[in-house]
């Protein structure tokens, strides 16, 4: 089985948005060349970015996205489609819990 090489897009990264109106940073994730959305947004005071450079990253990333939250779904501004959301597996192990000497085993720690 080949494995695919990963291109220089894919990856997780955030940025600026405008998401309900307001400044926030948002991370998201780029897989296959298909956006997913990360686990959430935080909002944000321009004036907290002080150099031209943040600025300019601002001005850049407010045109290119520009988001709805509403009912815990992200929505581009003008559409009725979520977008779509990455989903994290969570191993059955986590539900009983793993012991520290377990843990060190797996680990081959001392």
């Amino acid at each position: 089985m080949r494995s695919r090489k990963q291109k220089p897009e894919d990856g997780s990264f955030w940025a600026f948005a405008l998401i309900n109106g307001r400044l926030a940073e948002f991370d998201f994730e780029v897989i296959r060349g298909k956006f997913y959305m990360g686990i959430g947004h935080c909002y944000v005071k321009r004036s907290e970015y002080k150099t031209k450079y943040e600025q300019r990253m601002i001005n850049k990333d407010i045109k290119k996205y520009c988001f709805t939250y509403r009912n815990k779904q992200y929505r581009r501004v003008g559409t009725r489609k979520p977008l779509p959301r990455k989903r994290f597996k969570i191993p059955k192990r986590i539900g009983k819990g793993m012991t520290l000497e377990e843990l060190k085993a797996k680990l081959k720690v001392k």
